[in-house]
């Protein structure tokens, strides 16, 4: 009883939103590409910050190594965990966004 509840709530919720919904064909062409163009600038600039607060976390966390200096020395298991750590805050960044 209470799922078929939630589903009529959430269609009639649907239903309403499309009804205040602008018409999309009302807005050129021009728009929608400075639309886009802005969240793009929005993703890539929440990208490199959660990138950078990540390294910085990761670094505090791990204060026994100087990833930097291994990483200079040409050791890729460290640059590998950081791959993973940039890879995994970009997938992170990107649901959000």
């Amino acid at each position: 009883m209470l799922k078929k509840t939630m589903l009529f709530m959430s269609s009639m919720f649907l239903m309403a939103s499309s009804v205040f919904a602008a018409n999309p064909f009302e807005v050129s062409i021009w728009e929608r590409y400075a639309e886009g163009l802005g969240w793009a600038v929005v993703a890539s600039l929440g990208f490199s910050v959660g990138v950078a607060i990540a390294l910085k976390v990761f670094d505090w966390f791990s204060s026994d190594i100087d990833e930097w200096e291994e990483i200079k020395k040409g050791n890729w298991s460290v640059a590998m965990i950081f791959v993973a750590l940039i890879v995994m805050i970009g997938l992170l960044v990107h649901k959000v966004i």
